[in-house]
C-alpha cells in the first residue's frame, strides 16, 4: 500500500474517533444534565420534607403561637426565595385579619391590618389556594433592606371550612407557582391552621386561670403578675408606679340585707365602673372579696389622688342594683423610688385602712418617704361574696 492510501485510513480513522469522542461528550453532557436536574429535585424535596417536618415539630412542642408562626414564615419564604414575610390572623367577624408575626419588614410597616374583600388578600381568599398578587404604594409594607415588594404570594390558612388566617410572602417580581410548590404551601398552611387552633386554645385556659368569673376582670394571680411586669418596666425606663386598694363600704351588709345573689350583682357593676374609670393603659382587677385594685403605669402621686377622687366620686353618684347607693373607701401609694416599688402593696393597704378608720368613702395617700407603717390591728378578713 502506498503512502497516499496509508494517510487516507488515518485520516478516516480519526474523523471516525473523533465523530465517537463528540457523540460520547454530548451523552455525557446530557447524563450530567440530568444528574444536576435529579440532585435539584432530591434538594427540593428535601427543603420540602425540612419544612413540614419542622412545622409539625413546633405544632407539637411548643404553644406559644407567635414561634409556631415564626417557623411556618421564614422556611417557607426560604425556599420561596421570598424578601421577607408576614403572617395574618382572622379577627372579629372575619371582617380583617391583623398581622401577627413577620421577618425583614421594617419597624411598624404599614398594612398592619388588612381587610378580607380588599387586595392583596381578596383574590386569594375568593379561590382559596396560593396566588401572587401585585402590590400597590398602600399595601406593600416596607422592607428592613430598603425599599418595598412589588409582589406578595398570599396563601390562605383554613381549618374545617374556616378561614383562620392568610401569609404573604413578599417576592420583587412576579412568578408562575408550581404544582408542587402550591402542595408544599397548602401543607403549610395546614399545619400552621392546626397549630394556630391550638395555641388559641391554649391561650384562652391561660386567660380563663387568669380571670375573675364574676366581675371578668384580671384575679390577683394575674395582678401579681403584671405588677412584677410593671415594676421592671419602670425601672427599666425610669418612671414612677402607683398602686390603688379600693373597697367596697359596708358590703357585708349587702349580703345580709339584699342575699348574695344581689352583692355578686353589686360587685360586677362596681368592676365595670372602676374600669371604665380607669385610662386604658392602666390595670384594673379584683383583688379578693369586695376588695379592687389598680396599678398605675407612670403615674405622679397628684395625678393618682386625682384619678382615685374621680373614681370615689363616680362609684358615690352611682346606682347599683336593687337601687342602692354605696360608697368605696381608696388607699394610693406611688413613687418613683425603685428601691420603693415593692413597698407599694402593703403602703396602699395601709393607706385604705387609715381611710376605713377616718369614716369611709374618702381617698388617703401613703406617705412613701416616711418609714413604713406598722401593720394596722386585728383588720377583718375579706368580707365574703
Amino acid at each position: 500500500m502506498d503512502l497516499a492510501a496509508v494517510l487516507l485510513v488515518i485520516s478516516v480513522l480519526l474523523v471516525a474517533a473523533f465523530i465517537l469522542l463528540l457523540i460520547s461528550l454530548i451523552r455525557l453532557r446530557g447524563t450530567t444534565r440530568e444528574l444536576e436536574a435529579a440532585l435539584a429535585d432530591e434538594s427540593g424535596a428535601r427543603d420540602r420534607a425540612g419544612l413540614l417536618l419542622a412545622m409539625a415539630s413546633a405544632v407539637n412542642s411548643s404553644l406559644a403561637l407567635e414561634e409556631v408562626l415564626n417557623v411556618a414564615l421564614t422556611h417557607a419564604g426560604r425556599i420561596m426565595g421570598a424578601l421577607a414575610g408576614a403572617m395574618y390572623l382572622v379577627h372579629t367577624g372575619k371582617a380583617e385579619m391583623h398581622r401577627e408575626a413577620s421577618y425583614n419588614l421594617t419597624h411598624r410597616a404599614r398594612g398592619s391590618v388588612r381587610k378580607v374583600d380588599e387586595e392583596p388578600l381578596h383574590s386569594a381568599l375568593t379561590v382559596l389556594r396560593p396566588l401572587v398578587v401585585k402590590l400597590d404604594e398602600r399595601t406593600a409594607p416596607g422592607l428592613d433592606a430598603g425599599g418595598h415588594p412589588q409582589h406578595a404570594l398570599v396563601v390562605p390558612i383554613q381549618r374545617s371550612g374556616q378561614l383562620m388566617g392568610a401569609m404573604e410572602l413578599y417576592l420583587n417580581a412576579w412568578r408562575e407557582l408550581s404544582e408542587d410548590q402550591a402542595d408544599l404551601l397548602n401543607g403549610v398552611a395546614s399545619q400552621a391552621a392546626i397549630a394556630i387552633r391550638h395555641a388559641q386554645l391554649f391561650q384562652a385556659q391561660e386567660e380563663n386561670a387568669l380571670t375573675d368569673e364574676l366581675t371578668k376582670l384580671p384575679n390577683r394571680r394575674a395582678l401579681a403578675q403584671q405588677f412584677l411586669k410593671e415594676t421592671q418596666r419602670a425601672r427599666r425606663h425610669h418612671k414612677g408606679l402607683t398602686f390603688v386598694m379600693i373597697d367596697l363600704d359596708h358590703f357585708k351588709q349587702v349580703n345580709d340585707t339584699y342575699g348574695h345573689l344581689n352583692g355578686d350583682a353589686v360587685l360586677a357593676e362596681l368592676a365595670s365602673l372602676l374600669s371604665t374609670g380607669a385610662r386604658e393603659s392602666d390595670v384594673c382587677a379584683r383583688y379578693g372579696g369586695e376588695e379592687f385594685a389598680l396599678i398605675l403605669p407612670e403615674t405622679t402621686e397628684a395625678g393618682a389622688r386625682t384619678l382615685a377622687e374621680r373614681i370615689r366620686a363616680k362609684v358615690a353618684a352611682a346606682t347599683f342594683p336593687g337601687g342602692l347607693k354605696l360608697t368605696i373607701s381608696v388607699g394610693v401609694a406611688a413613687t418613683a423610688e425603685p428601691a420603693l416599688f415593692m413597698q407599694l402593696i402593703d403602703r396602699a393597704d395601709q393607706a385604705l385602712y387609715a381611710a376605713k378608720q377616718g369614716g369611709r368613702n374618702q381617698v388617703r395617700v401613703a406617705d412613701m418617704k416616711g418609714p413604713a407603717p406598722k401593720a394596722h390591728p386585728a383588720k377583718p378578713e375579706p368580707e365574703a361574696v
